[in-house]
């Protein structure tokens, strides 16, 4: 039973691994204690064993600027015939949209007309006069529904109604 106990990968000459003597060495010249410390001096503690570095690093402050080697290309200007030609274009896009920008307000205008004089009277369901609830929706598929539409709509719409 005493097999067991034991531990087979102990050496039986090295019983403490902290009694090493590379541990003990490095353990009694270790870093100086807080004591010792000091964070605002500017030279830091050199771990015993170690030399000091004897030559630093010059450090540079400056920002790093690249200085050309050789002009830039020349990169070529629009001619003046294409600048033109493009800002004519831009001038005929701006025309356009503001075409279409007075197109919607003509018809804006138009449809809140109709609304105020009372030209446009709920008249869906259809139900009469004399029924206690009047028509919730306006419904006209010849003034709402484009031309080339309306037949399609208007079919529709009777399936609709016939279910």
């Amino acid at each position: 039973m005493s097999d067991f106990d034991s531990n087979p990968f102990v050496d039986p000459d090295f019983s403490n691994p902290f009694q090493d003597p590379s541990v003990t060495q490095v353990r009694q010249t270790a870093t100086p204690g807080l004591e010792e410390y000091n964070p605002f001096t500017d030279a830091k503690p050199t771990p015993a064993g170690m030399t000091p570095k004897t030559a630093a690093p010059t450090i540079n402050t400056q920002p790093a600027i690249m200085k050309p080697t050789e002009e830039p290309p020349a990169y070529s200007q629009p001619q003046a015939q294409e600048q033109t030609q493009a800002t004519a274009e831009l001038l005929r896009r701006q025309e356009e949209l503001e075409r279409k920008a007075a197109e919607l307000d003509r018809r804006e205008r138009e449809m809140q007309s109709l609304n105020v004089s009372g030209g446009r009277k709920n008249n869906w369901p259809p139900l009469p006069e004399k029924f206690p609830v009047s028509p919730c929706f306006y419904h006209d598929i010849a003034v709402d529904i484009p031309v080339e539409f309306q037949k399609t709509v208007k079919v529709m719409y009777y399936l609709w109604m016939c279910e």
